[in-house]
This record gives structure tokens, sequence and C-alpha cells, in this order.
């Protein structure tokens, strides 16, 4: 009886090892068998422009596991043969293949591969002749949770990751800080195809000079009676990550991570309405830009007899702060003037946001007082659109990339 078992078992043995040779011979071969995976719910076929993104950044010298798992999730497949299509001929190729009743039909791929492999190095050449030689931009992302913002509004990480995909086609050096990795993977994966222009700096924001200033924001904003407005005279976190962006901004001049002339600040959500957009863009600078100025979006008139104190306290607004644009030493010395600036109102008790600085600092009293060198340029917004974005829409140039 044991003898008989163990005839049985080696023979079980050898069918296994023979269909595990065949499967071996079958992947080797120039044929891939391409199925949907079936009972997958993760399975979306309108998924082609994140699969496509990728695949066009995979290098062969690495190793490939991570991608060969994402695929995997995707399609069953012996080999990651589509690394060389673009979007279209992805698409074309599903919709032929992965939707037919018969899941295990073979298709040749080698002819199309060589095709395709020349025309992703010229895609990417295109890519990387458009991307903008003097103008960097600089955005960044501090987990501060989940806050209300204004009366209704909720703002989460998720939603910032969905307003950061619209960075996905800026031909513009990028410049992110954060402290959240799961926003530096998130945006490590948004810019993957221009990693050569984007740098992601993580990191801990206490080590900024505005978030060191957050125990005497808070003291203000405890005083009794002071007005709130959500989030900006509430949390004070909230107050210094829009201070921070001067900060920031001048880091990135100051460290020289891609040396151009103008460098400019982006809110992550400033082009939200734009997530679904498919085509690539590049930020120019302003027409009429003063080089001796910063550029920021008119909201409202300014009027130089203003108090400071009532500024803050009524949430005043002149310019917008979602988009600032400089040259790299004007930004230079205006961040140093600004912190002394940020420091003045804070000694009388006071603060809000960075709009809030800025009207103060342009008031007659704010002038005495601070004798500012740098002047800001107003760019008045054109209908139609959203006025608080204007700015940004002006400098946006879609590119076509064939």
């Amino acid at each position: 009886m044991a003898k008989q078992l163990q005839y049985k078992t080696g023979f079980f043995v050898c069918i296994v090892l023979v269909l595990l040779l065949m499967f071996k011979i079958y992947i080797d071969g120039s044929y891939f068998t391409l199925r949907q995976t079936e009972g997958d719910s993760e399975v979306h076929l309108d998924n082609y422009e994140d699969l496509f993104h990728r695949l066009i950044s995979r290098n062969s010298s690495l190793n490939s596991t991570i991608l060969d798992k994402d695929i995997f999730r995707l399609f069953i497949w012996p080999q990651s043969t589509l690394s060389s299509m673009n979007t279209t001929d992805i698409k074309t190729f599903l919709d032929q293949k992965v939707n037919t009743s018969d899941h295990n039909k073979n298709v040749i791929f080698s002819s199309l591969v060589s095709k395709k492999s020349e025309q992703r190095r010229r895609h990417q050449k295109l890519i990387r002749n458009s991307v903008s030689k003097n103008f960097t931009l600089v955005t960044a992302y501090w987990d501060l949770g989940t806050f209300r913002k204004g009366s209704t509004d909720i703002y989460s990480t998720s939603l910032y990751k969905k307003w950061a995909i619209a960075f996905r086609y800026m031909l513009n050096p990028l410049v992110i800080y954060t402290d959240s990795l799961e926003f530096r993977n998130h945006m490590e994966t948004i810019r993957m195809h221009l990693s050569f222009c984007t740098k992601i700096v993580y990191m801990n924001r206490t080590n900024i000079g505005a978030f060191q200033r957050v125990d005497k924001i808070k003291e203000i904003y405890e005083q009794p009676n002071y007005p709130k407005y959500y989030p900006n005279t509430v949390n004070p976190a909230y107050a210094a990550a829009q201070n921070a962006k001067y900060n920031v901004m001048a880091e990135t001049y100051r460290h020289g991570l891609f040396n151009t002339t103008y460098y400019g600040w982006i809110d992550v959500g400033y082009f939200r309405d734009l997530v679904n957009a498919k085509d690539f863009y590049v930020m120019v600078v302003p027409p009429d830009f003063d080089p001796t100025r910063l550029a920021y979006n008119r909201i409202n008139s300014h009027v130089e007899i203003s108090d400071p104190i009532k500024v803050f306290r009524d949430h005043m607004i002149w310019v917008g702060g979602g988009m600032v644009i400089g040259k790299g030493k004007v930004i230079d010395e205006f961040e140093n003037f600004y912190q002394r600036a940020v420091d003045f109102f804070l000694d009388l008790k006071v603060m809000n946001s960075d709009q809030q600085v800025i009207y103060s600092i342009y008031t007659k009293k704010g002038r005495q007082a601070l004798k500012p060198e740098i002047e800001i340029q107003p760019y008045l917004p054109k209908p139609p659109g959203n006025a608080w974005f204007y700015l940004g829409f002006l400098c946006r140039h879609v590119i076509k990339i064939i």
C-alpha cells in the first residue's frame, strides 16, 4: 500500500514538473496571451492613461516587479509587451482583444513593439524639448488633516490628491514640498514621465521658518472675540502654511534646483477644473510683467488708507495668494522682508493668511512701518472664468505633442 502511494505521488510530481516546463516554454515564445482577469472587480478599462504613463516610464535595466504587479492587477499576460505602445494603441488593442469572446487568443507583437519603441523615443524627445527653460513652479502640500474651508466645504488629503492630477501635463520644472508620504508617492506617480524636471522635497515642516511661528499664531487666535474665518483664523498651521510659500520659493531659488530666471508659486488646487484635461501645457511669464515686481491675481480694489488691524480682523482681500510670480533674486529679497512683516503683525496680535499680510504691507500705515522696496503687480481678471484663477490661465499655454 505504501509503495503504491509512493508511485502515485511520484507520478503526480512528474505531471506538475511537465506542466511547469510547458508553461515556461510558452511564456518564452514570441506569442503572448492576453485575457481579462475574471471576477476581478478592480479591472477598469478606462484607466488607459494611468497604465500608459506607468508603462512608458519603465526602464528595462531596473527590476520590473512593481510594474508587473500593476499590469497583473489589470490583466493576465506572460510579458509586459505593451511598454512601447502609446495611449491610442493600448486602447485599440484592449478594445479588440480584451472584450473578445476568445480570452486565450494569441497575438504577435514583435513588429508592433519595434515600431512603437521608435515612436516612444521621439515622443519623449519632444516632451523634453518642450519643457520651459526659464520658469520653475513651486507648490506644497502640508498634511493638516481634514479641515473646514469657508462655511461648508471640507478639504482632505484625497481632495488635494485629486486636484494635483492637473500637474501631470505641466511642462515646467516643478518642485513639490510635502511632509506627507502619501502625497509624495502620489506626485511621484503623476510626474513619472516628467521626473527629469521634477523635484519632490519630503521634509519635516517644522524646519521651515513659517511653521516655527505656529505657537504665536495660536495665542492670537485664542484671544477672546478674535474673528473666526475657517480655516484662516481658526487653524494656526493653515495660516503658517500660507506664509510658508515664500520660504519654499526662496529656498528653491537659493539651492538652484533648476536654475531658471523666473519662479512661481502655484497652489495644489489652482487648476482643479483641469484634472480631466489631457493636453500638455507650459506656464509662461505673463505679458507686460515688470521683473522688479511680484505678479499676483487681483481680487478686489486696494484701499491704501485701510487700517492693517482691520484688514486682518475683517478678512479683507486685495490679491489672491494662489499664484505668485517673480524673478529668483526678487523672490529671495522679498522672502526676507516678508518674514519681518509677519513678525511685525504678530507683535500687533493679528494674523490671517498671506493675502492679509500682503494687503496690510501696502497700506499707508504698513508702508510707513515696514518700508517695502519691492512692489506688487496686480493682474486684473478679464471675463469669462473664475477671477481667482485668472493669472494662472493667462500664463497657461497648451502644447501639442504629436
